[in-house]
């Protein structure tokens, strides 16, 4: 089923919760589906239903648990997963279970998943949301590779998040023609909302807060020694996030609740830093700025991001 296609459906759609970068992109693609006529119910986790309803004020939510879930400081981010496989088989049975019973009761014409690998239903189509149809493993963890293509069969339709004639996640995205997979271009909030610096001044240098706890005060760091001191600087994060920052004096910083006042802050930045994120990449293609990414520490699918495109990602 071809996202062009979708018309005149009621949607039951959730996305993943690690991380607020399927929310982000999945504000993109209801935009589309809403613009098709489509009906759209959103499950998720209050934080993530608080920010789709700041965009769209009149959809239908339903509260669902995320998928357990804990980062480890020592481990990678596949190693983490391996470690928790059990907690999360067991979710994946409970998703399930309740998916069917919630699109029976809603008359649900069609699901949709973003990398929620128990967000199908017996009763009606079901689509994957990825990037990723390769994941970037390494030694043993390769094994995880097959419960992956095996989990993502069980939908009727991969709707892949990039574009084939310029893949931005490189080799993960690779599709050898396969009849049920579809490419839909790169998905963000700022897709219609193409800016240019133009003659406008733009004076602040910006830190997005995102990511494992761990890891943020490496990335504070990086902006404290390498933002451009000419520009007003700012840091965006979370309110438990910015109190554990050793704070900067002439750094602003900014609590992230509020979604569309952080949005007109990243439109009016000169330079936008934070980790490597694939959602963060597709917002770069819309934003005027100049991003500086670092790949997280043991995320290995941002190390794969960084070796294709260089750190400072973006100059306009």
């Amino acid at each position: 089923m071809k996202l062009s296609e979708v018309q005149h459906k009621k949607i039951l759609l959730s996305c993943l919760n690690w991380g607020m970068g399927h929310v982000s992109r999945s504000i993109g693609l209801i935009r589309k589906l809403e613009s098709q006529n489509n009906e759209i119910y959103v499950a998720g986790e209050p934080d993530q239903l608080k920010v789709f309803k700041t965009y769209f004020p009149e959809i239908q939510t339903i509260e669902l648990p995320g998928y357990p879930f804990e980062f480890e400081k020592y481990n990678s981010f596949i190693q983490a997963i391996w470690r928790q496989k059990w907690k999360l088989k067991k979710f994946l049975n409970f998703e399930m279970k309740w998916v069917n019973k919630t699109t029976k009761a809603l008359s649900i014409d069609l699901v949709i998943a973003d990398h929620r690998y128990g967000f199908n239903s017996s009763n009606c189509a079901s689509i994957f949301v990825t990037h990723q149809i390769h994941l970037p493993l390494r030694g043993v963890y390769k094994l995880f590779h097959y419960f992956h293509l095996r989990w993502m069969k069980q939908f009727d339709a991969i709707w892949i998040v990039d574009d084939p004639e310029n893949q931005l996640s490189g080799k993960l995205s690779y599709n050898p023609n396969h009849p049920n997979f579809e490419y839909i271009g790169w998905l963000s909030r700022f897709e219609n909302n193409r800016f240019s610096l133009g003659n406008q001044k733009k004076n602040q240098s910006v830190l997005l807060l995102s990511g494992p706890g761990n890891y943020l005060n490496y990335l504070h760091e990086y902006f404290v020694l390498n933002a451009n001191h000419e520009l007003d600087q700012i840091v965006i994060g979370k309110t438990s996030a910015l109190a554990s920052l050793p704070k900067v004096e002439h750094i602003t910083y900014i609590d992230s609740r509020n979604w569309l006042e952080i949005d007109e802050i990243l439109v009016d930045s000169r330079e936008i830093f934070s980790f490597f994120g694939y959602s963060t990449l597709m917002d770069a293609k819309y934003l005027s700025a100049k991003f500086h990414l670092l790949p997280c520490p043991g995320q290995w699918e941002q190390e794969y991001l960084s070796s294709i495109h260089p750190k400072i990602f973006n100059e306009k």
